[in-house]
């Protein structure tokens, strides 16, 4: 899927109370892998992608994501929640996480969009992409592609809600 930025208008995020956007900072590494590992690691992406079943494959696979030249930290971000009634406590729960990398000058990709599934449907995923797609804007990139499962229907609705085309289809086997 890509979004454009020259045809696609981009709204500002909005997420509801007791939430907030975490820029990105090395110390979230092991954040972004446990979300990588519990939005994924019992639906379809975890059946295509082994890596995703795995706590400590989710976290290698974050370490090189953020050790990558490619790697863009004004697209990645996390998620925080404090709950309606704790909002001035500062204690925070990860409940999402996405990753940015630049494909080229003008073309970032966004990596792995996690939201813990008792907060989906919420808001949630489309205020992260949001984010995202303002980091890449800030950056100069003109477009951003991302990979989704074609059966994992909500989430290409909220790609194409955001302002996602699809650009082509791949088939996967899923193996058991």
């Amino acid at each position: 899927m890509c979004f454009d930025f020259e045809k696609t208008l981009l709204p500002k995020p909005e997420l509801p109370t007791g939430f907030c956007v975490l820029h990105w900072d090395v110390s979230h590494i092991q954040p972004h892998a446990e979300l990588i590992y519990q939005s994924f690691h019992n639906d379809t992406d975890g059946a295509i992608f082994p890596t995703f079943r795995d706590n400590k494959r989710c976290l290698s696979l974050m370490q090189a994501v953020a050790a990558s030249s490619s790697f863009l930290p004004a697209a990645t971000f996390l998620i925080g929640y404090s709950g309606e009634e704790n909002t001035e406590s500062g204690l925070l729960q990860h409940i999402a996480g996405i990753q940015g990398m630049r494909h080229s000058l003008e073309t970032g990709a966004i990596q792995n969009v996690a939201v813990l599934p008792e907060f989906r449907r919420k808001g949630i995923g489309r205020a992260l992409v949001l984010s995202s797609l303002h980091g890449f804007r800030s950056i100069g990139c003109l477009k951003v592609t991302l990979e989704c499962t074609a059966e994992n229907y909500p989430a290409v609705k909220l790609y194409q809600q955001c302002g996602f085309g699809v650009v082509r289809v791949y088939h996967r086997e899923i193996l058991p």
